[in-house]
């Protein structure tokens, strides 16, 4: 599967003005959407908690903020209340959890994010 990136917008959760981000790797592996803490302090977002995270080596592990932040994806009409992580790089990952809330899903054929099937049981 190759890789997918997408356009985005960032804002903070309680309102105001939101910055346009080109070209965000969509990362399925990662949990949340990852982001500059530098650009969500420019959007006074704050981290609510610090976590733990493992790198991908699977030996080092960094404290990172964690917080909310509004985010609107490209080609979707809705922007959503999502999960971020607070990268001290200029980092841009668009994770599961902001996938999940837009009901997208990475189509491997196209290389593009596509709707998802919500499938449910009956009651």
């Amino acid at each position: 599967m190759g890789m997918v990136y997408v356009g985005m917008k960032v804002g903070n959760p309680s309102g105001g003005d939101m910055v346009s981000v080109p070209d965000v790797l969509v990362d399925t592996a990662a949990s949340h959407t990852v982001l500059p803490a530098q650009l969500l302090a420019d959007l006074h977002v704050e981290p609510k908690e610090t976590v733990e995270i493992e790198l991908g080596d699977g030996a080092t592990t960094i404290q990172w903020g964690v917080g909310q932040a509004a985010i609107g994806i490209a080609g979707q009409g809705a922007t959503w209340i999502c999960p971020v992580y607070f990268c001290d790089k200029v980092e841009y990952l668009l994770g599961a959890t902001t996938l999940e809330a837009f009901g997208l899903m990475v189509d491997p054929i196209s290389n593009s994010l596509v709707r998802r099937i919500v499938r449910a049981r009956p009651i």
